[in-house]
């Protein structure tokens, strides 16, 4: 029989394991905010009302979160302790660390709020903003930009969608029954593609360079009936990318920036047929 060498006054001499305090007794996914040596990691931080926010502890000194009107307080909180409180009043909620006073942070809460743009758009290509919303199912939201509607939503299940068509970087926002969602910047960049077949590659570049940008290899095949994608990849630090013929054939080829989707074309090469 194998013998642990593992000491017991080892095992007894470490910290017992911190569990997370809870306001209402169940716990919640939602936003979080982790609590540094000297300073809460997200000082402002806008939610959904109905969300719950989530403080963890991940430095070596006890701290506590305590609402400064009194509406929320945790208890003292060790390495790894969490505490959760869910916030289902719009307005804004100030908060500090009451063992360090200098420690402070605020919590926004609104009925609406908009996702953040996850990549660049493209002038002229249909884009999609998506947003939460405590707001009943049928409501409809405007989203606008400089003061102008550029689409409309319908709210279904606490979410919604708006797809349009930008042709310079604004910012955005979603707005309903006199309420407004905080502002999210989405940039529209005129990117271009150019590709070209070397040996058994095909070498495709972005301009201006985007890194990690979303690019695929298209190829057109009769039994696919049209372009077909054959392999999608990211484009390194320079805005290019590398793809290896997966054919010997002598057909027309064509290289898509798309969203990371793989499906949403927001710039196309000029296409070219395999030698």
């Amino acid at each position: 029989m194998r013998r642990c060498l593992f000491p017991i006054a080892v095992l007894l001499a470490l910290p017992a394991p911190a569990f997370a305090q809870h306001d209402h007794g169940t716990k919640h996914a939602g936003p979080a905010v982790p609590i540094y040596n000297a300073s809460f990691a997200v000082p402002h931080l806008d939610v959904l009302a109905g969300d719950t926010v989530t403080w963890h502890n991940a430095s070596l000194r006890a701290h506590d979160v305590a609402a400064e009107d009194r509406s929320f307080a945790s208890p003292r909180l060790l390495m790894d302790a969490m505490y959760e409180h869910r916030f289902d009043t719009p307005g804004t909620y100030a908060y500090l660390c009451r063992l360090h006073p200098a420690m402070r942070g605020g919590i926004a809460v609104h009925r609406l709020l908009l996702d953040a743009a996850k990549e660049p758009a493209a002038p002229g290509r249909p884009y999609t903003l998506k947003g939460r919303a405590a707001l009943p199912d049928g409501a409809t939201v405007s989203i606008q930009a400089d003061g102008a509607e550029r689409a409309t939503a319908t709210v279904k299940a606490g979410a919604f969608s708006a797809t349009f068509t930008p042709s310079a970087t604004a910012s955005y926002t979603a707005v309903a029954g006199g309420e407004s969602a905080p502002p999210v910047q989405l940039l529209v960049l005129d990117r271009k593609v150019s590709a070209a077949q070397h040996g058994r590659t095909v070498v495709a570049r972005v301009t201006p360079a985007s890194p990690g940008a979303t690019v695929v290899l298209q190829l057109k095949l009769k039994e696919r009936f049209g372009w077909w994608p054959v392999k999608a990849a990211k484009t390194n630090a320079a805005g290019s990318v590398r793809f290896k013929l997966p054919t010997d054939r002598k057909v027309q080829a064509r290289v898509l920036l798309t969203a990371s989707d793989e499906a949403t074309e927001l710039a196309r090469s000029a296409t070219f047929r395999l030698r």
